[in-house]
């Protein structure tokens, strides 16, 4: 995770320090800089395009890297993706525009993604969202056993074992809930204070 967080420092403080230049030839050290040859209307247009876009994709991989949540993670992730596509499209499409920094962009891109794989963040969020929506259906037993799975990768997201632990204690299955808050002390991670005290003073309530 450090490393991914350096290589995103260095994104953001250079696009913060950076500006546009009249050379066509000369770049800029910025993630995603457009290099301009003629300053008309049109590639005003653009050159604001793609710095809205820089923005988002900017913010999104931040989210990213920094959410204790693995929906939020993956989701961010994802639209930083589908923004970068078009921001390259823009690039392709347009000689004015250069992107100086987007190997760096994309390594991050991909160091995160082994990250979640490794973490198990995909199958934790695809998991929770058809849990979630077992639960909409009234399909409790269904949720359970998605619910399940997750707890037995020991994933580390509050959602789980919270949607859980509130199923078992509707149901009166004090044992299971106590399990499942166990478990959550167990792999929700400290620094996750908001969820991690929710499961550690509910585990007190109901020893």
């Amino acid at each position: 995770m450090n490393s991914f967080f350096i290589v995103f420092l260095i994104f953001i403080a250079v696009i913060a320090a950076s500006g546009w230049i009249n050379s066509p030839k000369k770049k800029t050290s910025s993630v995603a800089s457009p290099v301009i040859d003629n300053k008309n209307q049109y590639q005003q247009v653009i050159i604001q395009s793609a710095e809205r876009l820089i923005e988002v994709i900017n913010e999104s991989i931040k989210i990213a890297n920094e959410s204790m949540n693995a929906d939020t993670k993956v989701s961010r992730l994802d639209f930083a993706k589908s923004k970068l596509i078009e921001l390259k499209r823009i690039e392709q499409e347009n000689s004015f525009i250069a992107l100086t920094q987007l190997p760096q962009v994309e390594n991050t891109i991909a160091e995160l993604e082994i990250e979640f794989l490794t973490m198990n963040y995909r199958k934790a969020a695809d998991g929770n969202m058809r849990g979630q929506a077992l639960e909409k259906e009234g399909n409790t037993d269904g949720a359970i056993r998605e619910y399940e799975q997750l707890l037995e990768k020991r994933v580390d997201t509050p959602f789980t074992y919270k949607r859980l632990a509130i199923i078992y204690s509707k149901r009166k299955q004090h044992d299971e809930e106590l399990r499942v808050l166990r478990a959550a002390i167990k792999n929700v991670p400290v620094e996750n204070s908001a969820h991690y005290n929710w499961f550690s003073e509910r585990l007190s309530k109901k020893s």
